[in-house]
């Protein structure tokens, strides 16, 4: 008899629940979120922050949790922004590059939050937990937390979900067949973007080329997307 070898199931590891719920507090404001008050005041910025799960660190940094469907918890990025600019801050010397939450629990002192060594990360889309929240909203996709975040307050029609980078089109985006999906790449990804979710097996994706036709020389300097567009109009 011929042996049926069956695919084995990795393990998915989660960050638990009560870790994510004791850096969300509306209350307590991170530089990302002041910048976001400045545009669309203290009351909706409470209740994006409650709705997309947007933690806070101790020394004001932002947390992106990434939360699937199934509302588990995957990990959460951590990233400093200028709270007047709203621009990410890259310094090094001003602890400026990007963390995780698992990597920072895993160097925990606390057994209790200490993450096992062999603990490993599987990535979901940011925003993902919102699909299951709103089964008939389409789903408009963007590759930075911020800009999905963002546009979710300008746009509420949409679901807002990002990549959480230029080249994280993969798998991820399985979990959105059977949905209607508009792409909104940065003004500098239109081209991969088009080439890349052609590929995509399965999934009804679109790609807008509104910024690719509205963008400025200075637009492409500043490597300007979607919500940046927003902003200035909503300004204006």
């Amino acid at each position: 008899r011929p042996v049926i070898k069956t695919k084995e199931k990795k393990q998915l590891w989660t960050i638990t629940t009560d870790i994510v719920k004791s850096t969300v507090n509306p209350e307590i404001e991170s530089d990302f979120t002041l910048f976001l008050t400045g545009i669309i005041g203290r009351e909706n910025t409470r209740k994006i922050v409650k709705e997309h799960y947007i933690g806070v660190t101790k020394s004001r940094d932002v947390i992106f949790y990434q939360i699937d469907t199934e509302g588990r918890c995957r990990t959460g990025k951590i990233m400093k922004y200028d709270r007047d600019t709203g621009h990410r801050i890259k310094e090094e010397r001003t602890g400026g590059r990007i963390t995780w939450v698992h990597s920072v629990l895993k160097q925990s002192r606390d057994p209790r939050l200490r993450l096992p060594e062999n603990w490993t990360l599987t990535q979901c889309l940011f925003g993902e937990h919102l699909l299951r929240q709103y089964p008939l909203k389409n789903v408009a996709l963007v590759e930075s937390e911020k800009t999905a975040v963002i546009c979710s307050s300008f746009w509420p029609e949409y679901i807002w979900l990002a990549t959480g980078g230029k080249s994280q089109l993969n798998d991820r985006l399985q979990v959105l067949r059977g949905r209607k999906v508009v792409a909104f790449p940065d003004v500098d990804g239109y081209q991969e973007w088009k080439e890349k979710l052609s590929q995509v097996q399965g999934v009804d994706i679109v790609v807008s080329d509104v910024l690719e036709k509205s963008a400025t020389d200075e637009d492409r300097v500043n490597h300007v997307d979607i919500a940046d567009l927003l902003i200035q109009r909503h300004r204006k």
